[in-house]
């Protein structure tokens, strides 16, 4: 570890001083990592002797995090920029390497005593199996990168980067609006990203090319840090299996995002909380000072990253001494040490929590703290939905309650095996409580549904899978056995299959991705970085508003749906101003009304979507954005157009010559109303508008074709701002006459569905008028037409379906009923609207 340590500090001088320019960025990012933060975590892994040498990497980590943390909150409190780290951390990491060569003196004594023989001992056919599994992890995170599309939080975070490294405030409280003030502090963010920062700076990278790039190291060490978790739950071969086991289905499986993610402070939050799952366990066994001081450390590290993880530590460790507690029948010696170790904890996170409590958290924003994700069972009595497991670990949740009695005979003798047992446990008590439920989301909204993070699939997979081969090789083969291993397989080889083809070809995930990231704006994100003066205040759709901070050193005035702070109290409103301002149809003093409330300089008229984005207020569709820029066209002398490549438009604005614009053109798409010829409104509720009439062609459709429909929607009364959708569904019979109860329709069709490769709904979700026209502008004197077109899917089954509509108001994590779960008369279903023939395709 000293070795490694004095390297590292090699490194930081080398990158430092620009003797390493001429490597590849990618390996420049990694390199700036290693010197910034895991040498400085191996030089403290060397003070606190891991009990084996292969967790220096993993620990390692941690302690690198915590250091920096450190030096970052030094730099705070004597009113320095912290990024002075980027060269300046060399002098501090090379004080602790000396603290620590003297405090291990002799060296090469130290270094040996670091490993342990008989503490985590991989055994040869372990460790290659770890390793590969690491590397695995490593080359499919470095070769797909994280996600960055305008659905997914990257442009959030790297935008937090980029003003980081502009101004040297590690919490920035103007990452996006330059008038946001206090409101603009994000609870979420703490002391990883301005790390992130100094990785950058260091390597000479941009921010998204740091981001991006990241987790083709920290993916090797999550898969390290769960074969610690694995190694005490089965010894070698738990290792070997936890660690391909978390490649292989962390988050779903590599079809999903989260594999990537390991740069986000969530993710590194939840790797950081198992390294210090395992160091507390350890703790608990070997009962020294430096075992204990290492699992402080640890979780100390995690909380630096995400707050969210001293709610983990509280949940998991608590249930961790409840099953000590029953175990042992009584308070033994481990909840004892238990029970301190976990005080050490709380007092080493105390000032940073309260601190963060009182100068941050602040939740007003009416986006987040509207209740969402939640599941009525009956009347006021909610959980988080159960959809969660299914999105976090697909159809492998059922192995969590299938293992449990299992794990309850193995935590007997072993500790890891309670925990697991115990954290999956009090995961289910609290978010399918109601009472707890009911208690915790008004403080933790959207929070509770991440919850589900912290079940151990991978370790009850490193735990069950060598249990099941054992006794499949020597016995007894029990019928119990043999269904759990049946149904472990059944579950397993689906997901395996589907990250297999994806490791080998991911070539469909990166294009999938591609077609929804900002990225591919990037000619005219650099030229507005190149050319605009800085800190301008830009006026677009919520889209290209994301993707202008994370590219440019710009300002917005509004985001996507959830990514502005907490604390912001007026999202909402930025949201629905920056609609009205550049609606085709809006009035020009309306227009400047907003332009001068928030200092607005440029604005940016994107028709650079492929389709229509689905957001939650509005959404930028290709009508749309000509419209918008014929508008602005017509008045020149006010909006003066920069830069124009392939429909991606800079205007400058021209206050005075705006100030003269006044009026407004009609909407062509609103009717005034009149109650003489109206047809008879048909209700969906009293904050949603009314359906006045409909149409749908063509009659006859099949598989591939496109369905087209108009609706004529009619406000009753003025409604409230929020997040409006039109659903369009579309239901035939069940084959042969089939009519299974109502109260078990929707999983018997979906079951039918499966084994006939055939489907008898389908359905079509979209903004009303594509966000074109908020519904809380709509007027009871008019009548808005909303137009829809929906793609027949290729395995919709011959036969005539019935279409219903309905408007529906939810948050951006819908709220359902238990019963929508079960009858095909779901919160969806809506007004029938006439019906069409789906006809099989010629030649089918």
């Amino acid at each position: 570890p000293l070795g490694f340590g004095l390297a590292a500090i090699g490194l930081h001088l080398a990158l430092g001083a620009g003797a390493l320019a001429g490597l590849p960025a990618t390996a420049r990012v990694l390199l700036a990592l290693v010197g910034r933060v895991l040498g400085p975590g191996a030089t403290i892994a060397a003070l606190l002797e891991p009990p084996a040498w292969w967790l220096v990497p993993a620990w390692g980590l941690g302690f690198g995090v915590a250091w920096n943390a450190a030096l970052v909150l030094a730099t705070r409190a004597v009113g320095a920029p912290f990024t002075v780290l980027i060269h300046g951390a060399v002098a501090a990491d090379l004080l602790l390497w000396a603290l620590a060569l003297v405090r291990v003196a002799p060296w090469r004594a130290a270094s040996a005593a670091v490993i342990e023989p008989r503490a985590f001992r991989l055994g040869r056919g372990a460790g290659v199996a770890v390793l590969l599994a690491m590397l695995a992890a490593g080359v499919f995170a470095g070769r797909v990168g994280v996600a960055i599309t305008w659905y997914s939080d990257s442009p959030d975070h790297i935008a937090t980067i980029r003003r980081m490294l502009e101004h040297g405030d590690a919490f920035p409280s103007d990452a996006f609006y330059r008038d946001a003030g206090e409101s603009g502090v994000d609870p979420r963010k703490a002391l990883w990203h301005p790390q992130v920062a100094l990785v950058s700076g260091l390597a000479a990278a941009d921010p998204i090319d740091t981001w991006r790039r990241l987790p083709a190291l920290l993916s090797p060490l999550f898969a390290l840090n769960v074969a610690a978790l694995g190694w005490l739950l089965a010894g070698g071969a738990g290792a070997a299996v936890g660690a391909w086991s978390w490649f292989l289905t962390y988050g779903g499986g590599l079809a999903s995002q989260p594999i990537r993610e390991t740069v986000f402070s969530t993710k590194l939050a939840d790797q950081l909380a198992l390294a210090t799952t395992v160091a507390l366990l350890w703790d608990l066994a070997r009962r020294s000072r430096r075992a204990r001081a290492t699992a402080v450390l640890l979780g100390l590290s995690a909380a630096l990253v995400h707050v969210f993880a001293a709610i983990q530590f509280a949940l998991a460790f608590g249930a961790l001494g409840v099953g000590l507690l029953v175990r042992e029948r009584g308070f033994g010696e481990r909840a004892r040490r238990l029970l301190a170790t976990g005080l050490w904890m709380a007092a080493a996170m105390l000032p940073w929590l309260l601190w963060r409590a009182h100068g941050a958290y602040r939740p007003v924003n009416p986006i987040h703290t509207e209740p969402q994700g939640l599941l009525t069972l009956w009347d006021d009595a909610r959980i988080v939905g159960i959809g969660i497991l299914w999105e976090w670990m697909g159809r492998l949740w059922v192995l969590v309650p299938l293992a449990a009695w299992g794990l309850w005979r193995a935590a007997r003798r072993n500790d890891a095996a309670l925990y697991v047992l115990a954290v999956s446990l009090v995961v289910a008590l609290v978010i399918f409580d109601p009472p707890v439920v009911h208690a915790l989301q008004p403080t933790l909204g959207y929070l509770l549904m991440r919850m589900i993070w912290m079940v151990p699939l991978f370790g009850v997979l490193a735990w069950g899978l060598p249990a099941l081969a054992r006794r499949l090789a020597r016995g007894p083969r029990t019928p119990a056995t043999i269904a759990g291993a049946a149904i472990t397989v059944a579950l397993l080889v689906p997901m395996l299959r589907e990250s297999a083809r994806l490791f080998v070809r991911p070539d469909e995930l990166q294009r999938d991705e591609a077609a929804m990231s900002p990225l591919q704006w990037r000619r005219g994100l650099s030229w507005m970085a190149r050319h605009l003066p800085p800190d301008q205040v830009v006026l677009s759709d919520p889209g290209t508003s994301y993707a202008i901070p994370m590219a440019t050193s710009n300002y917005v005035m509004t985001l996507v749906d959830q990514h502005s702070s907490p604390n912001d109290a007026r999202a909402l409103d930025r949201l629905l101003d920056a609609r009205d301002a550049l609606d085709p149809y809006a009035s020009w003093e309306r227009t400047r009304q907003v332009i001068d409330r928030y200092g607005v300089t440029v604005v940016v008229v994107n028709a650079r979507f492929p389709d229509v984005p689905h957001f939650d207020y509005w959404a930028p569709s290709a009508e749309w954005a000509a419209d918008a820029r014929a508008r602005l066209d017509r008045a020149p002398q006010a909006f003066e157009r920069v830069y124009d490549d392939a429909g991606f438009t800079v205007y400058r604005v021209h206050r005075a010559a705006l100030a003269a614009l006044s009026g407004a053109v009609p909407r062509p798409f609103v009717d005034r109303y009149d109650p003489r010829t109206a047809t008879v409104a048909r209700r969906m509720g009293d904050d949603r508008p009314a359906l006045q009439w409909a149409m749908l062609w063509p009659a006859t459709a099949a598989p591939g074709d496109t369905l087209h429909g108009v609706f004529a929607w009619r406000a009753l009364r003025p409604l409230a701002p929020g997040s409006y959708d039109v659903a369009v569904r579309f239901d035939r019979p069940l084959p042969d006459g089939m009519a299974p109860p109502a109260w078990l329709a929707k999983p018997v069709r979906k079951v039918i569905e499966r084994v006939r490769h055939e489907r008898y709904r389908f359905r079509a979700d979209h903004l009303p008028v594509a966000g074109d026209y908020g519904v809380d502008l709509w007027r009871p004197d008019q009548v808005v037409r909303d137009s829809f077109q929906l793609v027949v899917p290729a395995d919709a089954a011959p036969g005539r379906y019935v279409a219903q509509v309905r408007m529906l108001r939810q948050p951006h994590y819908p709220n359902l009923r238990l019963s929508d779960y079960f009858f095909e008369r779901d919160y969806f279903a809506g007004v029938p609207i006439g019906g069409v023939t789906i006809a099989p395709r010629h030649g089918s």
